[in-house]
């Protein structure tokens, strides 16, 4: 048996993705352990499709065993996401390898990226500060440091957005010394975020935009069965955005007090200051403006707002994921879970309502993921609550 475990988001489930998923199989993958994010997603937004309708097309595009990344991990910076998620999968104790998709030809090139960014990391601090002082993000003055010690093309290359969650799993397996190894598979589909397309290939942002503008193009860049998956979730107004929960974001982000926003993952002072100043916005788009500089990502701001709507505790994100749940599952992630079992030091279910009971730290955890599925409702075009987090059968998909 070899498994591979892959890292992912789905959002939604494209052709790159595919290609991903029968990769790591060509390369030997016996079995595929999916730890997919949960309704939201690192970049700060809702996921178009629920984790349920994703992890289900997980398993029909080839994976056999989903669990669910915790919305504090999920919905978090990209050191944060991949720490929760690399501790997730050290914590189930069967994993052979971590296999993900990068611009880099090689793991051995995403080892001398990583290398590159610990380096500068460590090596040019003042330099960084340098960098931040003059309004640029912690990122970009990063990027900045290793540019002057080793070069232009090397931090092209870790600015590559296909690169830089690979080097933060990097990073996060080297500071756990995990005993499973890396597997860099090089993308088949275009640049992340990318508007362009390119032989059946497109990103998922360009997808969410064809189906945010009604068009239906965006089937030719899914697998079949994920098209009409989303074709149907459309039809019924099952699809979540961010605009669909506008009003209550900006009601949310006028109302809050200063303690409490002070307490959101990610805020610093300042942030909440301007955040304060921008109370009586009266769009999202003019909210994130008001807020946005140059010394803050956007995605760190959207962040900060679905942190603000969840009410995510900052220190959920310094413990370890403290179980895993079971989102989907073929007859191999059967095995998988039997396996897991024996050698997991976390407790496996299918049931929220029985991972509540284990211990206080996975209540804290239940307790977040149930506000984070009313806030979700919120979401989609038919309102939906909390229910169906815990209400959901969880039973074992046709074999693919």
């Amino acid at each position: 048996m070899k498994v591979s475990a892959i890292i992912c988001e789905y959002n939604p489930l494209h052709n790159g993705h595919a290609h991903h998923i029968a990769e790591t199989r060509r390369r030997g993958a016996t079995h595929i352990l999916c730890i997919l994010s949960s309704n939201f997603v690192q970049r700060g937004d809702v996921a178009l499709l629920n984790k349920f309708d994703r992890a289900r097309l997980a398993v029909m595009a080839g994976a056999d065993l989903v669990i669910e990344l915790p919305t504090p991990f999920s919905c978090a910076s990209a050191e944060v996401y991949a720490s929760g998620a690399v501790a997730l999968i050290d914590r189930l104790g069967i994993a052979d390898e971590l296999s993900f998709g990068c611009s880099a030809n090689s793991t051995e090139e995403i080892d001398r990226l990583t290398e590159a960014a610990l380096s500068a990391a460590q090596l040019c601090g003042d330099s960084i500060r340098a960098c931040m002082k003059e309004g640029r993000s912690y990122p970009a003055a990063v990027c900045e440091a290793v540019r002057q010690r080793y070069g232009g093309e090397t931090a092209a290359q870790m600015q590559d957005p296909n690169n830089l969650l690979a080097i933060e799993y990097r990073k996060a397996m080297l500071r756990r010394k995990v005993s499973f190894s890396a597997c860099a598979i090089p993308r088949r589909s275009v640049m992340h975020d990318s508007t362009l397309t390119e032989e059946g290939f497109a990103s998922a942002s360009y997808i969410r935009k064809a189906v945010a503008e009604g068009d239906p193009g965006y089937a030719t860049f899914m697998p079949d069965y994920a098209a009409r998956c989303l074709s149907d979730r459309i039809r019924e107004g099952k699809t979540a955005t961010l605009r669909q929960m506008e009003r209550a974001v900006l009601y949310r982000m006028r109302t809050i007090p200063e303690p409490e926003l002070l307490a959101v993952p990610d805020m610093n002072e300042q942030l909440a200051g301007r955040f304060c100043a921008a109370r009586n916005a009266n769009s999202l788009e003019e909210l994130f403006a008001q807020v946005k500089t140059r010394c803050y990502t956007m995605s760190r701001i959207r962040r900060i707002v679905m942190g603000a709507m969840i009410g995510i505790p900052k220190e959920l994100l310094t413990a370890e994921p403290p179980y895993a749940r079971v989102l989907a599952f073929n007859e191999r992630g059967r095995e998988l879970m039997a396996a897991a079992q024996k050698k997991a030091v976390i407790p496996m279910s299918t049931s929220l309502a029985r991972l509540r009971g284990e211990n206080s730290t996975c209540e804290a955890f239940v307790q977040t993921e149930e506000r984070a599925s009313h806030v979700y409702g919120l979401a989609q075009g038919v309102i939906a609550s909390a229910e169906e987090d815990f209400r959901a059968r969880i039973t074992m998909e046709q074999q693919p």
